[in-house]
């Protein structure tokens, strides 16, 4: 009897593997397009916009902007990878920084995902209490 339980135990702890694994190669999937979003800071005369380009390999594109008083004033562009782990997206520049940034993230429909920032290299940007952001999917 006792073998039976055991066997029944690792055959439904193996589906559950399997579940789960389906389950976040799916979630993950929901990452991978183009995006844009824009970021107004307090003092309402900067804003940021972006386009990222997510691709299922784990790499990234950015497109990143910064205006003051509505005029462009640099555009950079950024590569990188990106992954989840549990509940939390990271994000990491190539080659010139140390750390990912770190974001705990809620999707808000099927082309909205709300990111709110725990941790970032201090190198790639400011540190904003409460920074949280919008990335909408773009529509081809």
């Amino acid at each position: 009897m006792k073998i039976k339980t055991l066997f029944l135990t690792i055959l439904l702890s193996c589906f559950g593997a399997s579940s789960c694994a389906e389950s976040t190669s799916t979630n993950l999937d929901k990452f991978v397009g183009e995006w844009s979003g824009e970021y107004a800071h307090e003092n309402k005369n900067r804003k940021d916009s972006w386009i990222q380009t997510r691709k299922a390999d784990g790499t990234f594109k950015l497109v990143y902007k910064s205006y003051e008083y509505s005029v462009l004033k640099n555009t950079q562009i950024n590569e990188g990878t990106w992954w989840v782990k549990g509940t939390h997206f990271y994000e990491k520049q190539n080659g010139k920084h140390d750390k990912a940034d770190k974001y705990s993230f809620e999707f808000i429909g099927n082309d909205k995902i709300k990111f709110t920032e725990i941790s970032t290299d201090e190198k790639t940007s400011e540190l904003i209490e409460g920074y949280s952001f919008i990335d909408t999917r773009v529509e081809k």
